[in-house]
């Protein structure tokens, strides 16, 4: 076998001083994702949901870019985040005190609107941002001790820059609570 002056010269090995004289480049690690910016107030939107057609809202970060479908990063990485976003979802709905509206009983389906507000202008797929918040709509379905299964779902993407996520729970249509 052949030795070169490459031979063990990788990142960290036993050459590796001598790699880099001769003028191997280490690697650049890969930087961190930006996290989210806070969400901003939610209070001068005018075509939210009022009324007694509201039965329950809550307001959440939006999802974190690790959990984007794709995002490719390790699935450790991932399951960290996805663990932290559902448990923060979980625990700003308990604070809000949501319950399952009466008019779906015990196992009956329910409607639930999710207003997303992304963080910057950027444009986004319509279908990414809603699997992205899939761990944190199973810690919403967590703090109403239900299955997330019985959601009916309307999703709505928003323009407008507020780095959040509106989840709101309604009367069905033509019904008021």
């Amino acid at each position: 076998m052949k030795r070169g002056i490459f031979q063990g010269a990788r990142r960290g090995g036993k050459g590796w001083a001598t790699g880099l004289a001769a003028g191997d480049k280490p690697k650049k690690a890969k930087s961190a994702p930006k996290p989210r910016p806070d969400p901003k107030p939610i209070d001068d939107i005018a075509d939210l949901p009022a009324g007694a057609a509201v039965l329950g809202r809550v307001i959440v970060p939006f999802p974190p870019v690790e959990l984007s479908p794709n995002w490719r990063g390790h699935h450790q990485a991932v399951a960290k985040v996805k663990k932290a976003y559902r448990r923060l979802c979980w625990a700003l709905a308990l604070e809000a005190k949501l319950k399952v509206p009466a008019y779906a009983g015990t196992d009956g389906k329910f409607a639930v609107r999710l207003d997303f507000f992304p963080p910057s202008r950027a444009r986004r797929d319509d279908d990414n941002t809603p699997a992205s918040f899939k761990a944190g709509r199973d810690g919403i379905a967590d703090a109403l001790k239900c299955d997330d299964s019985r959601f009916r779902t309307v999703n709505v993407m928003r323009d407008e820059p507020r780095s959040c996520v509106v989840v709101t729970l309604t009367a069905p249509e033509g019904e008021a609570a």
